[in-house]
């Protein structure tokens, strides 16, 4: 399974960050899981039922390549919210462009 039919980054979709394509789940909840020690079946039979093991095991394939996405999105994701932490700058003088 590609990257680009297994993820995807939708501004409106949980703030950007890297989801399981067609859905508002954010990969990184799959990897905090497989870390605590769930394994893909375990994790599509009891708490992702909507996956397919198909998909848990293509995320686990291309954890290193996704992961990197979520770092470049969450350094994204802190420069904004320093942005907005600057005396003077309001949430919506700071979507304009």
């Amino acid at each position: 399974m590609r990257l680009d039919e297994l993820i995807e980054m939708v501004p409106g979709v949980c703030a950007g960050q890297p989801v399981v394509k067609g859905t508002r789940l954010p990969v990184k909840f799959i990897y905090e899981m497989l870390d605590q020690g769930w394994s893909p079946e375990e994790i599509v039979k009891l708490h992702y039922p909507f996956l397919s093991l198909k998909v848990v095991e293509a995320l686990v394939e291309h954890r290193e390549a996704i992961e990197a996405l979520i770092r470049k999105w969450e350094e994204g994701w802190r420069k904004k919210v320093e942005t907005l932490r600057q005396p003077g700058v309001s949430a919506a003088s700071s979507t304009r462009t």
